[in-house]
């Protein structure tokens, strides 16, 4: 990684987790992690890293108005801690775990719990060098004993996949990973210590050959998964999901939009069949139908009944209440960006997005916001507590800010928090976070998060 490059990367961690005075309202950031609206919250974070390759930044916020007093153990892949620290988060403020101020020893590998006694959250940052990649991804709110990955893919055009799955309590856990494509299944398991970490990529998964589909984790005790996916020069990652719902919701799908595309990818959940049919902006006419086995996933890439410039969001109905999960990759093959995001199963009337930008080292940021509500609802734009904008989006369709161009909107402020706020009472809404340099840096330097309903 250049260090140009490294400066702005860095920056763009420890500057989104110093205005955590700024965000507003209840918010869950993290890898694989666990937030609890209790008086004690809880955070669990996979850190990646390969060698000297990767880099994490974790950062944590206090969602109360009071003082949290935060202790960090970092846990090595065998369960056994490597080192711990503590210290405290004023209200409503954050903290950065990068650099110096993560106390994780040199070629650390493993996870990371972060316990408060005040309500948290945490979202963490993959940098990578040698190629230059990043990534974000949100935590787990709700670990389970099953966890499902819509998109697994090994040897296809380049791209395999790893699950890092983490074994959030302190016994035993027997877990096994089971991969539905279009042939018979194909499992691997392993037993992972408490506290402790596995992970399951082309080395040890039983795969053999070209395969995209989906992945079941199941354990004796509650896990938190997550997953890259790479071709040794884009890095996209997401989390791994519970049961879902019969619906999923997409803010962002795109075709050709001045060069990203998306891949919309939906597991069926449930213990049966079910046929699933995807909406496009609301419409009540479906663009394109699937039949998913128990287990399985569709990938929709490009998205049907699109063309060249098409940017608007997407809903998957089950036809029998059938649960579903989904995934978003976003994807730009001439500049070798992706990223990926969590679609929702469901919204609120307040979604928080802890981290905007307008020219931070280069990076701005869009925030989608789409209406999954049962009525046509107009939603503020709030920059640091205030309402800086306010739009009418219709039942099904979704609205973009992007703040390189809304100057005036974002005020040029650098570094700040939003919240998008439907005013009716039967609206419902769900977002997303793109950071995105302009002019693009070298490397892949884009990002995705989802944002935090409330």
């Amino acid at each position: 990684m250049n260090a140009s490059c490294l400066r702005s990367l860095s920056s763009r961690i420890r500057m989104g987790l110093t205005v955590g005075a700024l965000v507003i309202g209840t918010l869950v950031v993290g890898p694989v992690a666990q937030a609890q609206p209790s008086s004690v919250g809880q955070a669990a974070s996979q850190v990646a890293a390969s060698g000297a390759t990767f880099t994490s930044g974790v950062q944590i916020q206090n969602l109360s108005s009071t003082t949290a007093n935060v202790s960090v153990a970092y846990n090595n892949m065998d369960g056994t801690t490597a080192q711990t620290q503590t210290f405290q988060i004023p209200g409503n403020q954050s903290y950065t775990l990068f650099g110096n101020t993560m106390a994780a020893p040199a070629g650390f590998q493993g996870s990371v719990v972060v316990s408060a006694d005040q309500p948290i959250a945490a979202i963490t940052n993959l940098l990578a060098s040698n190629p230059t990649m990043g990534e974000a991804y949100d935590g787990v709110s709700t670990p389970a004993q099953t966890v499902n990955v819509p998109l697994f893919q090994q040897g296809n055009g380049g791209y395999n996949s790893t699950i890092h799955i983490q074994n959030t309590s302190s016994n035993s856990n027997n877990v096994t990973v089971t991969f539905n494509g279009g042939g018979a299944p194909i499992t691997v398991s392993n037993t992972i210590p408490g506290n402790g970490s596995w992970t399951v990529d082309q080395t040890n998964d039983n795969i053999t050959g070209r395969f995209v589909g989906s992945a079941i984790v199941s354990g004796s005790q509650p896990v938190a998964v997550e997953v890259n996916q790479s071709n040794g020069a884009i890095l996209f990652s997401y989390t791994g999901g519970g049961a879902g719902g019969p619906t999923v919701y997409a803010p962002l799908l795109m075709n050709n939009n001045h060069g990203f595309s998306t891949g919309f990818q939906v597991q069926n959940t449930s213990s049966g069949p079910t046929v699933v049919s995807l909406f496009l902006n609301g419409s009540s006419s479906a663009v394109a139908t699937a039949n998913l086995a128990a287990g399985q996933s569709v990938t929709w890439y490009p998205i049907p009944g699109t063309s060249a410039g098409f940017v608007g969001s997407g809903t998957v109905t089950s036809n029998n209440g059938a649960t579903l999960l989904g995934a978003v990759n976003e994807l730009d093959t001439i500049t070798g960006q992706g990223m990926t995001y969590n679609a929702f199963n469901s919204g609120t009337q307040t979604v928080n997005m802890p981290l905007i930008m307008f020219n931070n080292h280069g990076y701005y940021t869009g925030e989608q916001i789409q209406n999954v509500g049962t009525c046509n609802t107009t939603v503020d734009l709030s920059i640091n507590g205030t309402v800086v904008d306010s739009k009418p989006i219709a039942i099904g369709q979704s609205y973009t800010w992007f703040s390189f161009t809304n100057p005036t909107i974002y005020g040029n402020t650098t570094v700040s928090s939003a919240t998008a706020h439907a005013r009716d009472g039967c609206g419902s809404i769900v977002g997303i976070v793109n950071e995105v340099t302009n002019p693009q840096q070298s490397g892949a330097t884009s990002f995705a998060y989802e944002g935090f309903n409330q």
